[in-house]
């Protein structure tokens, strides 16, 4: 086992998990914070938090050859990549939102409100509401 490799791997786990859950509790205490840009700031530091508490651990389970189960150690791997491309995308979320917001600030503040950043979408009404095939929203 590479003793520094796991040193750092450790520090880097412990740092995130502690930055992290002081982005979320600051997120959950201050009402002020909960607006439509942090809450995609707050869905990368939920990930990132798994990816320290969770991801961190399992590759360094990796690193020294655990599990030596063929199905736990598929398991452990295949965590690792799904907590990282969700963060991944967590990240792209936050960066075209900033991109649209200083681009189109006057569409943005128009057309995005928190409650489609928090993913509370209205359904579509039953065709017959919607007064037949040329209704449009």
């Amino acid at each position: 086992m590479n003793v520094p490799y796991a040193a750092c791997e450790a520090l880097v786990a412990v740092v995130a998990v502690a930055g992290n859950a002081f982005v979320i509790i600051a997120f959950h205490r201050e009402r002020r914070l909960r607006r439509r840009t942090n809450y995609y700031i707050v869905s990368l530091a939920v990930a990132d938090l798994l990816v320290g508490l969770l991801g961190i651990p399992f590759a360094l389970l990796a690193s020294v050859g655990l599990p030596h189960d063929l199905y736990a150690c598929l398991f452990t791997v295949s965590l690792l990549v799904v907590l990282c491309t969700i963060s991944i995308f967590c990240l792209v979320a936050v960066s075209v939102d900033r991109y649209w917001a200083i681009l189109h600030p006057l569409g943005y503040s128009r057309n995005v409100s928190t409650k489609k950043a928090v993913g509370e979408w209205r359904p579509l009404p039953p065709p017959r509401e919607r007064g037949g095939t040329h209704w449009r929203g």
